[in-house]
């Protein structure tokens, strides 16, 4: 499974970390939810995901715009 994956089970609506696993699982992957985590972590980094952490500590994501997005989100597309 690579970030991509993560990447594309994103959309522009904020999810919570078990909602994007729930994706990757009915998708046909299964990762560990450190996985999830840590994958979220670099594409929030890299400006690709944006989060939002609530006052009672939940973290919300959602895919960021523009055209890194754009571009990321078309090379997840591609057959490799």
């Amino acid at each position: 499974m690579k970030s991509s994956d993560v990447l594309l089970c994103l959309s522009l609506d904020e999810q919570r970390q078990g909602e994007i696993y729930d994706r990757l699982i009915k998708r046909g992957h299964f990762p560990s939810m450190s996985y999830v985590r840590q994958t979220l972590s670099k594409l929030t980094k890299d400006g690709l995901v944006v989060t939002r952490k609530t006052e009672l500590g939940g973290r919300f994501y959602r895919l960021a715009e523009g055209k890194a997005v754009e571009a990321a989100l078309d090379a997840a597309w591609s057959p490799n």
